[in-house]
């Protein structure tokens, strides 16, 4: 933070999708420019009205504050004001926020259908692909920005696992979200063309960089500590209404009493459990920073902002007796005629906040076999797991995996006596060798269902009396049942699909963007299947999906309850439907 020499501002204007310099100017009397981790930070211009490069800058037009690919952003104000000196007092006031803030231009559109944009991801890899869906090479035409947007293999992702189910939300606002919920800094480099979308993680320097009164390094500072927006205790409301809606509770230990803080976060589009604590998670760790500090730094100073340290960086802070470790948040760097002043805004330490929090997660809504139905999947591991809990009525999906004992595994259906007990499953089984699995309710004289070595995909029905009879049931060789990532369709349908039957698609096709390597979930409960015409029979329902990609339903086609995971070798745009296969009666 040693002095600065004042920057020279470069005006640019977008034309024909290039951004064009029109003017470089130095006249002006103050400047300042605010860099902020997870928000568009804002930079102003002070410059006396009479000067004739005042009227140079105009609204929507760009500044660059001297060479720094960063300190570049679009003007949004300007204010013209005169004190009682006349033209002397003249002043034009710039204000702008930095390219971040272009994103503000856009909502949050799913362009296959009225639903949500959904993605549970870490926060890198769901930031860049909602930019690059929204506004970038995968969006319209017409709803393109001028940003280069390079999205990394999932692994080599940063910051935490984040869910978002958004539609005709602003998209700047919810990327800010993102950013600040699974902890990643983001900002656009400006290389004097075009604009790049960047991802970052700041350095540990909390050894090295020490902003402390006592070392000349800061002038002042303050500490608040307050427990106003503190949570150790979240419900989540998932999928569906009322009654039959999924709630969880996720807790930090087990908070009891005058100690436990709760809140509630809406995400009706959350589906299968990891998904739920991976959004607790998120809460709780961003309810728990309740800690926040800000300084004024020394001009002179060992530390030079973006040579010793940068945004996102977590250093040292000490003035008045505290010390703590804290991220820099935000710096604020101002130029007055022949002055330069730095200020900062720390957060909470972020230092395994994560492995701090002992996450507990349960569901806590009753539900009964007709009610609060999910298309999520629920696996048992046999023979450990023997009988289905009464809340595991809700899935419409359950598997099975393991290896049977040798003379054979029974796990029990729950099926409620007091309420309507009749419901479809459907099914996977994989099954590493020997014996067999009996499906029952434990209802003397009802008939069970038995299920030989292999690995199975089935439909079946149990009815109010306990019956469980099977709908299409098949083995299905060489695929193997792996979190449904993997069931083949065309498998399938070699066993399935009887000689002289006529496949009918849906008329709906749902265009989607797929990632290689990376399985996703469309949900499509609102758009039923082909009937079944006159005079024939239902052989099966099954998912297509083009270019060779995999696309495999796993719903009952009875109540319509229809879901598709896809999986691809390729990432690309693809067309997805669900048909359904007919034979002669």
């Amino acid at each position: 933070m040693s002095y600065k020499d004042k920057p020279q501002i470069k005006l640019y204007k977008f034309v024909d999708s290039a951004f064009v310099l029109q003017a470089i100017i130095d006249d002006f009397q103050e400047v300042s420019f605010e860099h902020n981790i997870y928000e568009a930070g804002t930079f102003t211009i002070t410059i006396n009205y009479n000067i004739p490069n005042a009227l140079l800058f105009e609204r929507g037009l760009f500044c660059q504050y001297g060479n720094n690919p960063y300190d570049f952003g679009e003007i949004y104000s300007i204010q013209d004001e005169i004190g009682q000196d006349g033209k002397g007092s003249q002043i034009r006031t710039i204000t702008g926020r930095d390219a971040r803030y272009i994103l503000k231009r856009r909502v949050i559109k799913n362009m296959n259908s009225n639903g949500l944009w959904a993605m549970t991801d870490k926060g890198e890899i769901v930031l860049r692909n909602l930019i690059k869906d929204q506004c970038g090479s995968s969006a319209e035409a017409k709803r393109q920005l001028p940003i280069a947007n390079t999205i990394p293999a999932s692994a080599d992702a940063k910051g935490k696992v984040y869910s978002v189910s958004e539609n005709f939300t602003n998209l700047y606002e919810v990327c800010k979200t993102i950013a600040t919920q699974s902890e990643i800094g983001w900002r656009m480099s400006f290389d004097g063309t075009s604009l790049t979308l960047e991802v970052f993680s700041g350095q540990d320097l909390s050894q090295t960089v020490r902003f402390d009164t006592n070392y000349e390094s800061l002038a002042n500072g303050d500490f608040t500590d307050s427990s106003e927006a503190f949570s150790n205790a979240i419900y989540i409301g998932g999928k569906g209404q009322n009654d039959d809606r999924d709630i969880y509770e996720g807790e930090d230990g087990s908070p009891t009493g005058l100690d436990r803080f709760e809140s509630w976060d809406n995400q009706s589009s959350l589906t299968i459990e990891a998904e739920y604590e991976a959004e607790a998670l998120s809460m709780l760790t961003q309810y728990g920073q309740t800690l926040t500090m800000n300084g004024n730094g020394l001009a002179k100073c060992p530390y030079v902002f973006r040579e010793q340290y940068d945004i996102g960086d977590t250093v040292t802070v000490a003035f008045s007796g505290k010390s703590a470790k804290a991220q820099i948040l935000s710096i604020t760097e101002h130029w007055t005629w022949g002055s330069y002043d730095i200020s900062f805004a720390f957060g909470k330490p972020q230092n395994n906040l994560a492995d701090q929090l002992q996450l507990m997660l349960r569901k806590i809504q009753e539900a009964s076999n007709k009610t609060n139905s999910t298309d999520s999947v629920r696996w048992y591991t046999i023979p450990t797991d023997t009988t289905m809990p009464k809340a595991d009525v809700t899935y419409n999906i359950i598997g099975f995996e393991g290896t049977c004992a040798s003379g054979g595994s029974t796990f029990t259906l729950y099926l409620d006596d007091e309420k309507t007990g009749a419901k479809t499953y459907h099914i996977y089984f994989k099954q590493l060798g020997g014996g067999k699995l009996t499906l029952t309710t434990g209802k003397a004289g009802a008939s069970n269902l038995v299920l030989n070595s292999g690995t199975y995909v089935a439909i079946i029905y149990v009815d109010e009396d306990g019956n469980i009879t099977t709908q299409g049931t098949t083995v299905v060789n060489q695929v193997t049942v792996d979190n449904m990532q993997s069931v083949s369709s065309n498998a399938v349908a070699k066993t399935l699909v009887p000689s002289s039957t006529t496949i009918i698609e849906s008329t709906y096709k749902r265009r989607v963007t797929l990632t290689s390597g990376r399985t996703d979930w469309w949900g499509m409960r609102a758009y039923p299947a082909p009937p079944v015409p006159s005079g024939k029979r239902l052989v099966r329902t099954f998912a297509r999906c083009s270019n060779n990609a995999t696309a495999t339903l796993i719903c009952n086609y009875e109540d319509n309850n229809m879901g598709i995971l896809t999986t691809c070798d390729e990432s690309g745009t693809y067309d997805i439907w669900f048909c359904i296969e007919v034979a002669d009666l």
